[in-house]
């Protein structure tokens, strides 16, 4: 069977390999395997019938015990749409478990990790970097012989503090072993944006176009998205993200915010980004992203923040005067046309004359003048007795009730109320 994966990443498509499940579990979650498998799908529909082009579901690590061999093992078993991924040790104990756990599956791999470095070899393996690359090679041969179909990536741990040329030279010889893909760690998330251009620019031109590389960039420092886009621009088209940043530390690239920034405006990707379009094999369904980011804040225990980029609680929200007299001209982009999610207006502190009217409206009351200042007067008040950020349309509905404003205009057909912008 071909990777397709590989295979698209040759023609300048972007493949993303999905953390969630494995690297997300070290950022204090814990998804089940319902819970995988239901995310897995999801996020296949994002790419139509092309996921199994574009999309590896690394749905976790087996040798961590029973249950989360289970768990991988579940996703390998109902999850058609996309490859399903293992990840383990580069030993012999840990490569047998992978092929277990992916035995069956429609579209399997697995990827074992090794360092890069001299130092994370000594802490891993006990041994030289030069020593661990050649271990590596024995147990990517070891895996071809025992399934020559599979397909077997290497993580190459700690890659971006070591010299691109080795590393390069370390890619070059496991391609040769039968590896599909070489992942390249920032283990630490130590690269500065600059940096991370340099490191993949060096290490795509040393290896030469046979070896497919694999961005896997953390977020220690905050630069875990741009430094992704980096190794992009430098000619790497396989990228790593977790949904919500989720991983190990300060977690990695957000998925639903690479997803969004790569599949938003592609007429203006060669400018950006210095790739030709497309990057997919059809246009990722953006509206998806907020359901399915709901969805892992649902059930990672991750709470959704209101300054979240692209999937937070407040995207397409109004709760001062300025913007809300021309809201386009204060936004990047249409969140409802670009992403299904409609207008609201928060009652805050800094509320405006016009932002409590909209919200009576919205309620069903027309005031006057005098009552829209005086509710102006009592939201601003009550936000800052109640020491809070928002306060709740139901509180407001009450007090309008109390004061008896807007009467005779409240509307009874709910389904008939709009928040108004203007």
């Amino acid at each position: 069977m071909s990777d397709l994966i590989r295979e698209s990443a040759q023609r300048s498509h972007v493949i993303i390999h999905e953390e969630i499940a494995r690297d997300g579990a070290q950022g204090k979650t814990l998804l089940n395997g319902d819970q995988r498998v239901q995310i897995a799908r999801r996020q296949s529909a994002l790419f139509g019938t092309a996921a199994m082009h574009h999309l590896v579901f690394n749905a976790g690590f087996p040798s961590a015990g029973k249950e989360e061999f289970r768990a991988t093992r579940q996703v390998a078993e109902e999850v058609e749409e996309c490859y399903i991924g293992a990840a383990g040790r580069a030993i012999r104990e840990d490569i047998d478990l992978l092929l277990s756990a992916v035995d069956g599956a429609k579209f399997p791999r697995i990827f074992i990790a090794v360092p890069a470095s001299d130092r994370m070899a000594q802490t891993m393996m006990h041994c030289d970097g030069a020593q661990a690359a050649r271990s590596a090679v024995d147990m990517v041969r070891y895996a071809k012989d025992k399934r020559p179909e599979l397909c077997v990536d290497v993580a190459l741990a700690d890659a971006c503090r070591s010299d691109p040329g080795r590393v390069a030279d370390t890619a070059v010889a496991l391609t040769g072993a039968g590896m599909s893909m070489a992942i390249v760690c920032d283990t630490v998330g130590s690269l500065y944006p600059s940096e991370s251009r340099a490191y993949y620019r060096d290490l795509v031109g040393s290896a030469g176009s046979e070896v497919g590389f694999v961005a896997h960039m953390h977020n220690d420092l905050g630069f875990g998205l741009v430094n992704t886009l980096e190794a992009l621009s430098a000619g790497v088209y396989g990228l790593t993200s977790s949904w919500l940043s989720l991983g190990e530390r300060a977690g990695m690239a957000a998925t639903e915010q690479l997803l969004f920034i790569l599949g938003f405006q592609p007429e203006a990707f060669a400018e950006r980004f210095g790739v030709r379009a497309p990057l997919w094999r059809q246009e990722i369904n953006l509206k998806m992203l907020p359901s399915l980011a709901r969805y892992v804040s649902d059930v990672s225990g991750r709470p959704l923040g209101a300054t979240d980029p692209i999937v937070g609680t407040g995207v397409n929200s109004i709760s001062t005067g300025t913007p809300f007299t021309n809201p386009e001209l204060f936004q990047p982009f249409n969140p409802q046309t670009v992403l299904g999610i409609p207008p609201q207006v928060h009652l805050t502190a800094l509320a405006s004359k016009r932002v409590v009217a909209a919200v009576a409206s919205e309620l069903g009351f027309s005031l006057s003048d005098d009552e829209i200042s005086s509710s102006l007067n009592w939201v601003k008040a009550e936000a800052f007795s109640r020491g809070s950020g928002v306060l709740g349309k139901e509180d407001f509905q009450a007090y309008l009730h109390e004061q008896g404003f807007g009467r005779g205009t409240e509307q009874n057909d709910l389904k008939e109320r709009k928040v108004l912008f203007a």
